[in-house]
């Protein structure tokens, strides 16, 4: 109630006297079929033991009500109350199948949060993660045999440097973790409260010391790293007490030994840390490399760059000393044997050393290599794979002997013949000591999955690549009218495996396939989430503008649609960006459908033709000024051109949305085009000088081009606007620029300079739109809004009463100050 009283004494303050408004209080409804795209359709997503028995099924999290804070540094977008990188996928659910009973485990003892980084044992009884709270990290393990989830240690991890922040031991007996040293810190001088405090707000901001040209270290951020990155290793056992592992440090990186005795380390030298670049970080050219015992003990220093020289220094020491080592690498096959390339600066070729437990004898020559070693990928004891840089992004595989590397290296045409739409991917599996392996066949085979692509329609498959010679051979693919792919092999000839399938009218589920005895058992059973949008026409539609650039949309048509009956309306959404993660960058006819409540689609049941537009450009620092909105435009109007020239659109009755900067496209359009009777903008920045750093810091912030920041604001052009506008924004919005205070000034302007305009305040959404109740509010007022717009007699909903504290007597217009318009 706090909420929604300041939200009344908010738009009576802010309101005149043209304005009409609702009660603000009461939350209404869409009809249940626009209802039923709320509940967002996510099927779990599915990972594989080692042992090909269990599946574990993860529920991909929805938005839980609270947006979690999201910091940058280094170009890592984190989380800085609990140092996870933000991109990482969040799951809110977990059970297990078995694959050959089909007996179901639903795990219901997990405490709330959301689970990160899942993980399998060697051995497939264990399956680790991570428990993120709102201020925490903590490790966790469920045991399969025992059905119920452990905690691991209480002790917050750290993934800010090494993203995924513990490993398993390859005999699966353990973890090592890597565990944040120094408290949790967050002091964002701008995080205000998400309603009107009791008394006096006090926010500082203390002067920082400006960073130098091309260094992204201030003082703030010098802090802020240096409490991030330090880390402490442990030991973390399934059963006893947690170990720690030698003393704190800014841990890069870490690997434990296939024999589960000595680690590989990777510290940052932090000395000279002004002078590391994003580049520095990325490629750890500040790290030192050390084989330690497991207590923590330095047994070999493997490498230390000399990056704390002047640079008179480095060329001195690059002309008497030019050794530069990298790709270190565990064997694969041994118990403790380090491998690494070795090369001189100017050199086009390097050599492979090795070092093997205790680390007490000088390194061995491994294998000389012509050309530079970026990995490799270890097999069993006859074969593996180099993975050799020919630099601008190309990659060279040569197949090679562990046991006699000096022997010939083969070039593998292993990725070499793939048409440039063409995906593929080596499987990898464990070997016997538990290490990630590719998985080989006879000494001599390797898979591979991908998906190919044919008049873009991509088809996964399954093959089996033969080293010797160097021959790809297809297993088995997908075929229409279905999307099918391979998730796990389950047997070592790759004639068993685990599937993902879904169809345009049938969902996502998994299931077993037994090429040998042509035998397929679905193992999910996951019904149709939208029992309404059965039968619904959906079509994949390009419209081409601009020298041949492709809008890619969804068009759905409802059932009632008859063409001799005459033209419909339309209501175009635009996209932001991808919205599932798992159908990202696939074309396929034959995918379910991605259908929930946040764009156009619920409205088809209105009887309305709806084009969900998946990739309209949106502004950004590579994409701005009179060529954006000259693209906006022409897309635009190619758009509204077909779909009235293909007599299905009625020109006077296309409405227009989005969300985000989406929604600034749609004040775009509609302060520069008369296509669309009417715009719905959620979220959306239309004044961005409020987001002053929206192009970058320094020459590109707001100070610095402040002619940018004014050309690309909807709300200095509003006065342009000849269609009505509703506005929606989430009152707990506290994402960078998006404030609630972007809808309030773009609707105080509309009311302003006489236009048709509506304002919604969804007093408990932030900028993700979570909670229900603000969700169907939000359908219903689009609903009404559409119906108004579309309906040949539109039902205009009667007000009986309007709250005592909106009531005011309106002006007399002789006594009207004579203000000057700011709109021209």
């Amino acid at each position: 109630m706090i909420i929604i009283r300041a939200l009344m004494l908010f738009v009576s303050a802010c309101i005149l006297s043209n304005a009409v408004y609702a009660d603000a209080s009461s939350y209404k409804q869409p009809s249940p079929e626009i209802a039923e795209l709320i509940q967002q359709h996510s099927v779990p997503e599915a990972l594989v033991n080692a042992k090909g028995n269990w599946m574990a099924l993860l529920d991909l999290a929805a938005n839980t009500g609270h947006q979690s804070p999201v910091s940058t540094l280094l170009g890592v977008q984190y989380n800085p109350m609990t140092s996870l990188h933000s991109d990482a996928p969040r799951y809110s659910g977990l059970s297990f199948k078995h694959i050959d009973t089909g007996a179901l485990i639903r795990v219901s003892n997990i405490p709330q949060g959301q689970i990160v980084y899942p993980a399998w044992s060697a051995n497939g009884r264990y399956l680790a993660f991570v428990l993120e709270t709102q201020t925490r990290a903590h490790l966790w393990v469920y045991d399969i045999k025992q059905r119920k989830p452990v905690s691991l240690s209480n002790f917050s991890l750290n993934g800010f440097v090494v993203a995924k922040p513990y490993e398993w031991l390859a005999d699966g007996s353990g973890l090592i973790a890597n565990v944040r040293v120094n408290s949790v810190e967050v002091k964002s001088s701008l995080t205000l409260p998400a309603i009107k405090p009791n008394g006096p707000l006090v926010v500082n901001s203390m002067a920082q010391a400006a960073p130098e040209k091309n260094n992204v270290f201030g003082a703030k951020k010098h802090a802020e790293f240096m409490n991030l990155a330090l880390g402490q290793l442990y030991k973390v056992p399934l059963k006893g007490k947690e170990v720690p592992i030698g003393q704190p440090a800014y841990f890069s990186e870490f690997k434990s030994s296939p024999d589960a005795t000595n680690l590989l380390v990777a510290m940052m030298d932090v000395q000279n840390l002004s002078q590391m670049t994003k580049q520095d970080f990325q490629q750890q050219n500040y790290s030192v490399w050390q084989i330690w015992g497991m207590r923590g003990a330095p047994l070999h220093e493997v490498y230390r760059p000399q990056q704390t020289l002047s640079e008179q220094a480095l060329l001195a020491q690059a002309i008497s000393d030019p050794t530069v080592k990298s790709g270190f690498q565990w064997r694969a096959d041994k118990g403790a044997t380090l491998v690494w390339a070795q090369s001189d600066l100017a050199a086009e070729s390097e050599s492979l050393y090795s070092i093997s437990a205790p680390f007490r004898r000088e390194p061995r020559l491994y294998a000389e290599v012509d050309g530079r070693v970026s990995e490799i990928i270890w097999g069993d004891n006859q074969l593996a794979l180099m993975v050799i840089d020919l630099g601008h992004g190309k990659q060279e595989y040569r197949a090679f002997s562990p046991l006699t590397p000096g022997r010939a290296q083969v070039k593998l045409n292993l990725f070499d013949d793939m048409a440039a739409s063409e995906r593929r991917e080596l499987v990898m599996t464990k070997n016997d000591l538990g290490v990630s392996v590719a998985k080989v066949a006879g000494g001599r085979y390797l898979f591979i999955t991908g998906s190919k692509s044919k008049e873009g329609v991509d088809t996964p498959f399954l093959a089996r690549f033969d080293t010797r010679g160097n021959l790809l051979t297809s297993i088995w693919q997908s075929s229409a009218p279905y999307f099918e792919q391979v998730i796990a092999l389950l047997s070592n000839d790759g004639m068993q495996f685990v599937t993902r399938k879904e169809s345009r009218d049938n969902p996502t589920n998994y299931f077993s396939r037994n090429l040998t005895f042509d035998v397929v058992e679905q193992l999910t059973k996951y019904p149709h989430p939208y029992p309404s949008m059965q039968g619904i026409r959906k079509e994949e539609m390009q419209f081409a503008f601009d020298g041949g650039k492709k809008i890619k949309a969804d068009f759905y048509l409802p059932n009632s649609f008859d063409p001799s009956l005459g033209r419909i309306p339309v209501l175009i959404w635009l996209n932001s960006g991808p919205a599932k993660v798992s159908n990202q960058n696939i074309e396929s006819p034959y995918l379910f459908p991605e259908l929930h409540a946040m764009n156009g689609v619920p409205f088809v049941h209105e009887g309305y033709a709806i084009l969900n537009i998946k990739n309209m450009p949106i502004l950004s620092t590579l994409s701005q000024g009179e060529q954006l909105d000259k693209q906006l435009r022409d897309a635009a109007k190619t758009i509204v051109d077909t779909l009235v020239s293909q007599g299905i659109a009625d020109k006077d009755k296309i409405a227009i949305g989005g969300q985000g900067l989406a929604a600034t496209n749609v004040l775009k359009l509609l302060t520069q085009t008369e296509l669309f009777v009417t715009g719905i903008a959620r979220s959306g920045l239309y004044n961005l000088t409020l987001a002053p750093f929206l192009f970058g810091d320094n020459a590109h912030s707001l100070w610095a081009e402040q002619s940018k920041y004014l050309a690309h604001s909807p709300l200095f052009s509003a006065n342009n606007i000849r269609s009505s506008v509703l506005l929606i924004h989430g009152y707990q919005d506290r994402m960078e620029g998006r404030f609630p205070v972007q809808s309030e000034r773009m609707f105080s302007a509309l009311n302003d300079l006489g236009k048709t305009a509506k304002l919604v305040m969804l007093p408990n959404s932030d900028h993700q739109y979570s909670n229900e109740q603000d969700l169907l509010h939000m359908l219903y007022e689009q609903q009404q809004w559409l119906k108004l717009h579309f309906d040949p007699l539109p039902e205009v909903e009667e007000i009986s009463a309007v709250p005592e504290n909106l009531r005011f007597e309106p002006v007399a217009e002789e006594a009207q100050f004579d203000y000057p318009s700011p709109w021209g």
